[in-house]
């Protein structure tokens, strides 16, 4: 059998790029004693099956024998999870600070507005030195239905089609259309914005998921706290039924398996519950 073909430069760059040549496993600065391994013996030579190691973790992630089991074996998720915490401890100082938002607002002036179908997307950079590009990709969600991504095939800006580019203190003042049908009707409209911010080495790093509510009285936006996805999952227990009770019996089993790290989820999820049970007392139905 013919040696394995091995990883390409770029993919070899950006692994010791990302890592500043230290072990993803170790953690230890490796110089030029490292090496690019496969998270996976029986993968491709992709990015995502590649892992910076030093020579004594290369060899120990292949040690183990199924055939006679001592201790547990390095798994291919366990690899991946580690080398991003790797990845992410050299490369988080390449992300500067970046604030987005959904508002019906042309530029600052809060008495100036657009109407429905046109919604506005601001961008501000508030960083001193790094340039980044960034991706940003924008559902709607009507009452119950989702609508998709919002399209614009010649200028796929809210799509992620295209990159976006910005540099230190630069502001971008953006606007997109919702579908027709948003405007005429008289449910909830819901807009999705995810936005993924790439590094000077292209690293890509996804900012956590918002979700923005349409006040129609105040021709206006307020954001949740969560992706819809996350706060279309509590509406659901909540329009199913579930006591008080069912449901912090639920979050409990979560904190004993999931430990400290669930508490920030688990408080949001509390949240969530209180808005919806605020508004089941004024006699409200809670919509997703």
């Amino acid at each position: 059998m013919g040696r394995r073909a091995d990883f390409s430069e770029d993919t070899k760059v950006k692994c010791f790029l990302w890592s500043d040549r230290h072990c993803c496993l170790c953690g230890k600065p490796c110089g030029t004693d490292i090496e690019v391994a496969h998270v996976d013996s029986k993968g491709g030579n992709d990015l995502d099956n590649a892992i910076p190691l030093c020579y004594e973790c290369h060899s120990a992630i292949g040690k183990y024998n199924k055939e006679h089991p001592r201790g547990n074996k390095y798994r291919p998720k366990e690899l991946k999870t580690r080398r991003d915490q790797i990845y992410e401890k050299y490369t988080r100082h390449l992300v500067p600070p970046i604030h987005f938002e959904i508002t019906q607002r042309i530029g600052n002036d809060p008495h100036n507005k657009r109407s429905l179908p046109i919604v506005g997307f601001n961008v501000t950079h508030y960083g001193d030195s790094l340039p980044v590009r960034f991706t940003v990709v924008i559902r709607a969600f009507l009452g119950n239905k989702e609508l998709g991504l919002v399209i614009n095939i010649e200028k796929p800006y809210y799509s992620g089609g295209i990159m976006w580019n910005i540099n230190p203190r630069h502001i971008f003042f953006g606007n997109f259309s919702v579908p027709k049908e948003c405007v005429d009707s008289t449910e909830d409209l819901k807009l999705e914005a995810k936005v993924t911010i790439i590094d000077k080495y292209d690293r890509l790093h996804e900012l956590l998921p918002v979700c923005y509510t349409y006040m129609r009285d105040k021709n206006d936006w307020f954001m949740e706290p969560t992706s819809f996805s996350e706060l279309k999952r509590f509406i659901r227990c909540v329009q199913e039924g579930i006591s008080d009770r069912e449901f912090f019996e639920a979050l409990n089993i979560a904190l004993v398996v999931g430990g400290s790290i669930t508490i920030p989820h688990i408080r949001r999820a509390v949240d969530i519950l209180d808005q919806c049970r605020k508004e089941q007392a004024k006699n409200q139905s809670i919509k997703i």
